[in-house]
């Protein structure tokens, strides 16, 4: 039995890796935007 992967599976694992950066760093960067926001509002509020 041959060990290690094909070539199509290495691909496959590197567009779901992939796919789920395009979908979670967007959300990621729109929480710690939000966060900013919120911590402005909250210093200019004193």
């Amino acid at each position: 039995m041959k060990k290690g992967f094909t070539l199509i599976e290495l691909l496959a694992v590197i567009i779901i890796l992939a796919s789920i950066a395009l979908i979670s760093v967007p959300l990621i960067l729109n929480v710690i935007e939000d966060a900013k926001k919120g911590a402005f509002k909250i210093r200019h509020m004193e």
